[in-house]
């Protein structure tokens, strides 16, 4: 990347300037398609061993780093850690192949602004829109308690020239509110300053505001950044990222937050968390979300001494379906399983589908007779729904804890069952400790 003088221009008057981490041309040439689908002016370098990334990153400024997780000998958080040596503050994204959630989650917590799944390279565009916003609202901060030590003027005019969010509060009372505050939170200038923080604050937030406020007040004058929800004028929930430090305004301490909405954002995150825990073909919980709801439940029972049920649930005759009538009508006897589990399970009930012709449900606060019990309702629903080919399912019900206190122990325990049943020809409910009933 040759220096020029348009490398000194403000970011939105020049190219951005990108250093992609990458030892794979073909992932190389993937990535900067993206940028270009996305219409984003760029200039790119390429570092492809952590020598070459430090000769760069040490010579050159950049906008942005790109970065895979896993090179032959070290990490992106290798290369990360020598941005941080460096005292430099450029937006660093990893973009990777399969990760696994402790590792990227351990990744966010030391710091790394994002990371995108190389199989999801389509959302790269907005993760560089959204770690871009929060740099400038970074600097923006810096800036903007430079100029509140400077003199309130120049405080004014910098905080009223910004689209980022911009409020100062002395307790429950704020002091400053800019004009994208007033836009975000649908309140005049004037409602805000009248206005206690607790009626903007969601209920559900509220915890997390008064953490903020106690650690300032034990003394910890870094910046803090945590995302929170506020109701607007309206009653509408929104979602912002904000970043707060403690400054002083009229020789008492305040706390100046900066930020911006993050609402779109937090819905495609939980519509990712979503898709991630569901099967793709029932929309049901997958094998992973029914282990946590699994842990969940052992928690709240140990709690409650109260007992809950698993039930596991195979569909008879699968490959005779698909033999006779084809995979797609085979998918759709699945799916006519799970709708009819939606139809007569509960709310609170964990319904997943764990492959193949496998379900198995968690029902809390359910004893051995409710489960069975709700059994009987699905066997007989399945069998009404009016479509052809007609389909039985072989069941088998465990009960925590008397028949296992661990996932493995209560599966198998519902599976012995149930296979038992399936020796016998399905059509039949057999109960852990409880006996075998014919289901009609």
């Amino acid at each position: 990347m040759t220096k020029d003088p348009s490398t000194d221009a403000p970011r939105s008057e020049r190219p951005l300037r990108i250093l992609l981490v990458e030892d794979d041309e073909v992932d190389v040439a993937l990535c900067l398609l993206e940028l270009r689908k996305a219409r984003i002016n760029f200039q790119c370098n390429v570092a492809s061993s952590l020598e070459e990334f430090s000769k760069k990153v040490s010579t050159e400024e950049y906008d942005l780093i790109l970065s895979d997780y896993r090179f032959r000998g070290w990490t992106g958080m290798d290369a990360f850690a020598l941005v941080l040596k460096q005292e430099k503050h450029t937006p660093f994204i990893l973009v990777t192949g399969l990760l696994g959630d402790e590792v990227a989650v351990e990744c966010l917590r030391n710091g790394v602004d994002d990371y995108i799944l190389k199989e999801h390279l389509d959302r790269l565009p907005l993760a560089i829109n959204r770690v871009l916003r929060e740099s400038e609202a970074i600097e923006l901060r810096i800036s903007a308690e430079a100029a509140l030590r400077e003199s309130e003027a120049k405080f004014r005019k910098l905080a009223e020239a910004t689209n980022s969010l911009m409020l100062i509060y002395q307790g429950t009372e704020c002091k400053y509110a800019n004009r994208a505050a007033e836009i975000v939170t649908g309140y005049t200038q004037e409602e805000l300053l009248a206005a206690s923080s607790w009626e903007i604050i969601h209920p559900d937030s509220r915890d997390v505001l008064v953490e903020q406020g106690l650690t300032h007040l034990q003394g910890d004058r870094a910046p803090k950044r945590f995302e929170i929800k506020i109701l607007t004028k309206e009653g509408v929930a929104k979602w912002l990222e904000l970043t707060i430090v403690l400054i002083e305004l009229d020789a008492k301490p305040a706390g100046l937050f900066t930020g911006f909405e993050i609402t779109g954002r937090k819905y495609a995150e939980d519509e990712i968390r979503r898709l991630m825990a569901s099967d793709p073909l029932t929309g049901l919980f997958n094998l992973r979300r029914l282990k946590e709801g699994f842990d969940q439940e052992v928690k709240r029972s140990t709690r409650n001494l109260r007992s809950f049920a698993m039930v596991c649930l195979d569909l008879d005759g699968l490959k005779s379906i698909n033999d006779a009538h084809g995979h797609l009508t085979g998918s759709r006897a699945l799916c006519r399983v799970a709708n009819v589990l939606r139809s007569q399970c509960r709310s609170i009930d964990i319904l997943s589908r764990n492959g193949g012709d496998e379900f198995v449900l968690i029902l809390p606060d359910t004893p051995a007779a409710g489960a069975h019990q709700l059994a009987r309702r699905i066997c007989r629903r399945l069998s009404t729904d009016g479509q052809q080919p007609a389909l039985t399912l072989s069941l088998g019900i465990a009960v925590f804890p008397e028949d296992g206190e661990t996932y493995e122990e209560l599966f198998n325990a519902a599976d012995r069952a149930l296979y038992k049943m399936k020796q016998q020809g399905g059509g039949k409910l057999l109960l852990c400790n409880v006996g075998d009933v014919t289901i009609q």
